[in-house]
């Protein structure tokens, strides 16, 4: 049988060791009674043979081609051999010291009350009082190690205490193998932790766990993890990053079903809240002081839910300040779910107060927001949680978008006041007012049909649900069709079915079907102020009023009133205080306190002290009413009671 150079160097090895021993051992003799009373126990094994050797200390180094493989020291050491003379095949010594040498990184040594090794095996059986520790901080603790030089592993077959940093772990049995350098625990692994550099968390529990020396990993197989405030964390894999040095842990990984809880101080006398978590994975940073700094969860989606709300995405980032959670960045399919509603987006970000509630709510990118059956859109949205409010805002390609009972609005901000039940557009704010899904009036207008869309634009658009108003201030305007009403403020009402505008306001009022040429034309009333009531189709024009329609009519008061049709259009239209009236068409002026004119009828009756009207020629008539007919083809005179009429026309000679 040939044998391979290492082999041959553990022969050499193992020769030079017996030769060694067999000058250097005395035979058997009485030793001092105080040596016999120190001597080691005698080995357990059954084929030990007899002591043949008794030393003060033994101190053995076996190396292969000049590097040392392993060392073993201990004090009053007894050899046992096949008989007298003979070299001892096995050795048991007190305060034993195993040094095993791997092939790479530092040595790792293994301290016991008393230990056996043998010649044969080169097995060494440390007991009592076993621990070993490492330049990284950690630190085992058994009663029994058997070290297996074939294999390079320290088996501890009996319960083990492993510490690391603040981490203390206990498991049933524990094997170190030296070749890879990992340290593998036995479960069910129970620990404790001081919670002060581990995130906070204080108790351990896991399926069982390896421990990394090289790059400083302890990993638990199906790990739970507890607080002492009562937060919670589990995961099927936890992997703790230990500093250097036995620094402090510097991050905890979980992956494959990851969930937990995170507390927030509640208010005195109450009981905290509790926010959950959930996903696929997760990394915990630590702060220098071992606190934690951030919480990242990914998944398919991540979840992080509180009584009141659920938010969830491809990824959530928790950030803390001195342990405490002060806010959550969330990206990749942002949805969060209320009691009332929910909110997409493509990332957002939350803010918690101290007693755990969310706060400050920032959406982004392609905003979908619906609660109490109000729906916005927007680049950008931001909940004022404390008030219940959502701002959203548009950007250079499309406006902000809401929509409520059917009716939309856009502009370039908008805010959602959902306790109060208000929505405000400001900047470039456009308006679709719709009646209602059921089939009654929504929102009363001035303009066009009432049963059909009307459309408006402002500077600023104001929706107040329970008080059922809209208001449209700064350059506002209401159209449907060809039908329109301008002015710098209006207000609709759909409580006291009214219409206010104020301010420079001009109404078009087109019949429906529009009129051809000529015929039913539209009529275009300007004053300072109007108040339409729904009730009896009026519109109430103060301050100034100017009404024009087809291609030279026109009339000027102090005050108007106008009857709107079915059609949109006016039926009926009251002028009074100091009117005037123009129809260059015919070339008739007239003058009156009073003109009630009927557009669709092609008349317009006159009331005066006297009325006075006057024809292109120059002819005038007089009375307490005139009534012009036939779209101003002629004009009827009505004398005041016990009065008279007049009537001058002028000749060509004149």
């Amino acid at each position: 049988m040939k044998l391979r150079r290492p082999d041959l160097f553990v022969l050499v090895g193992g020769g030079a060791f017996v030769l060694l021993l067999a000058f250097s051992f005395r035979t058997a003799e009485r030793p001092a009674a105080g040596r016999r009373a120190s001597a080691p126990r005698a080995p357990t094994s059954a084929s030990t043979g007899e002591a043949t050797t008794l030393l003060d200390g033994f101190d053995f180094t076996e190396t292969v081609a000049g590097k040392p493989l392993l060392r073993i020291k201990a004090d009053h050491t007894v050899g046992y051999g096949p008989g007298a003379g003979l070299a001892p095949d096995l050795y048991a010594g007190e305060k034993v010291t195993l040094t095993v040498y791997p092939d790479d990184g530092a040595p790792v040594t293994v301290n016991a009350d008393r230990g056996d090794y043998d010649e044969r095996t080169r097995e060494s059986k440390l007991q009592g009082n076993v621990h070993w520790s490492e330049a990284d901080g950690s630190l085992a603790e058994t009663d029994l190690v058997l070290f297996h030089p074939s294999s390079h592993v320290l088996e501890a077959p009996h319960a083990v205490h492993f510490t690391q940093g603040s981490i203390d772990l206990t498991a049933p049995s524990a094997r170190y193998d030296l070749q890879d350098r990992v340290v593998r625990l036995a479960g069910p692994i129970q620990g404790s932790a001081s919670g002060e550099d581990t995130g906070g968390l204080s108790r351990i529990t896991a399926r069982e766990g390896r421990f990394r020396r090289d790059n400083g990993l302890l990993e638990l197989e199906t790990a739970e993890g507890q607080s002492r405030a009562g937060d919670r964390f589990a995961a099927d894999r936890v992997t703790v990053k230990t500093g250097t040095s036995g620094g402090r842990p510097e991050w905890i990984r979980g992956e494959g079903n990851v969930r937990g809880t995170v507390s927030a101080e509640g208010p005195a006398g109450k009981e905290r809240s509790q926010r959950q978590y959930a996903a696929n994975e997760s990394l915990l940073g630590l702060d220098g002081a071992g606190r934690a700094r951030s919480l990242v969860l990914t998944g398919a989606p991540a979840i992080l839910s509180e009584p009141q709300r659920r938010l969830t995405a491809r990824q959530i980032e928790v950030a803390f300040v001195e342990g405490r959670a002060v806010s959550a960045r969330a990206t990749g399919g942002l949805r969060i779910d209320g009691d009332t509603g929910h909110a997409e987006a493509a990332q957002g970000s939350v803010g918690f107060a101290k007693d755990g509630s969310a706060e400050n709510v920032l959406l982004e990118g392609d905003v979908r927001v619906e609660a109490d059956g109000r729906k916005g859109e927007g680049a950008r949205a931001v909940e004022l949680s404390t008030a219940g409010v959502w701002v959203l805002t548009g950007d250079a390609a499309r406006s902000a978008r809401a929509e409520s009972a059917g009716s939309r609005i856009s502009a370039d901000r908008i805010q959602i006041d959902r306790p109060r039940g208000k929505i405000v557009a400001e900047g470039r704010a456009r308006a679709i007012f719709r009646p209602d899904p059921k089939g009654q009036q929504r929102t009363v207008t001035f303009v066009g049909d009432p049963k059909r869309p009307t459309y408006g634009r402002a500077d600023r658009i104001a929706l107040d649900e329970p008080g059922q108003t809209a208001t449209l201030a700064g350059a506002a305007s209401l159209w449907q069709d060809n039908s329109s009403l301008f002015a710098d403020d209006i207000t609709m009402s759909d409580a006291e079915k009214s219409v206010t505008a104020v301010r420079n306001v001009r109404a078009v009022l087109t019949p429906d079907p529009p009129p051809k040429s000529g015929e039913r034309a539209p009529s275009l009333v300007s004053a300072s102020r109007l108040l339409y009531r729904e009730t009896d189709r009026s519109g109430r024009f103060e301050g100034g009023v100017t009404v024009t329609r087809g291609a030279g009519w026109r009339a000027t008061g102090g005050e108007s009133t106008a009857w709107l049709g079915k059609d949109g259009g006016v039926d009926c239209m009251e002028i009074s205080g100091d009117v005037d009236l123009a129809d260059r068409a015919v070339g008739r002026t007239a003058k009156a306190e009073k003109a009630l004119d009927f557009p669709k009828q092609g008349k317009t009756m006159l009331w005066g002290s006297p009325a006075r009207v006057t024809d292109a020629s120059g002819n005038r008539v007089a009375g307490a009413i005139l009534t012009i007919l036939d779209r101003g083809g002629s004009v009827e005179i009505t004398a005041p009671e016990g009065g008279k009429t007049e009537t001058i026309h002028r000749t060509e000679k004149d």
